[in-house]
């Protein structure tokens, strides 16, 4: 049986998001492998209660066109605890020689508790991004729509229900380009809204990106 602090150690990775590839830097019919650890901290709402976790990010990248990417990505913290899918359609628009503009639509899988609390919905985002040189940054603005969910179930012999609602995050983004085939990310994120039991304080992802 699980407990309350296994329930908050899972959930508090996640409020995943879409996310635009800032600093993607790929051409037509180029593939991207991308995987990193991942570091949360959240809190359930009107508890008090807080824990941090840790966990794994893998995932793909296809870039189609100059401005039109296919992005997959899978985030698991344990297989029986908390697994994360995403797959969106990623756009980028050049404003400047260093600024652009990512937007992103797609669909996200979240399973809590070996399917004890399981969420599909749809996530949009949008982006503004600035590279120079090797180095790129920028920030992405998230909003996740719950289309289908099922919550309720019991820990210790008391009920809980874990809605999963929409919610709105933003995100950091800062990485180097060792070279054309290799990248390494930083991104941090942070839940601005939304009604729903774990409030992410803090996601944080140190990736690596590497051309196929």
């Amino acid at each position: 049986m699980k407990t309350l602090s296994s329930i908050l150690l899972t959930a508090l990775l996640g409020a995943g998001s879409a996310r635009a590839e800032i600093g993607n830097n790929a051409a037509p019919g180029d593939l991207h492998v991308k995987f990193g650890l991942i570091h949360g901290v959240g809190e359930a709402v009107g508890t008090g209660f807080a824990a941090d976790g840790e966990g794994f990010m893998a995932g793909l990248e296809y870039q189609w066109t100059d401005q039109l990417g296919l992005n997959g990505r899978y985030e698991v913290a344990d297989f029986e605890i908390y697994q994360n899918f995403r797959l969106t359609l990623d756009g980028k628009l050049d404003l400047t020689d260093e600024f652009s503009l990512h937007l992103a639509g797609g669909y996200q899988w979240q399973n809590v508790l070996d399917r004890l609390s399981e969420t599909h919905g749809i996530l949009t985002n949008v982006g503004l991004s600035w590279e120079r040189g090797k180095w790129f940054a920028g920030a992405n603005y998230s909003h996740v729509f719950a289309v289908d969910t099922g919550t309720n179930f019991s820990a210790g012999g008391v009920a809980f229900d874990l809605p999963e609602e929409d919610s709105t995050l933003a995100e950091l983004v800062i990485g180097y380009r060792f070279s054309d085939n290799l990248a390494v990310t930083l991104s941090y994120e942070k839940q601005l809204g939304g009604d729903t039991v774990i409030d992410m304080k803090r996601h944080m992802i140190l990736a690596v990106r590497l051309k196929l």
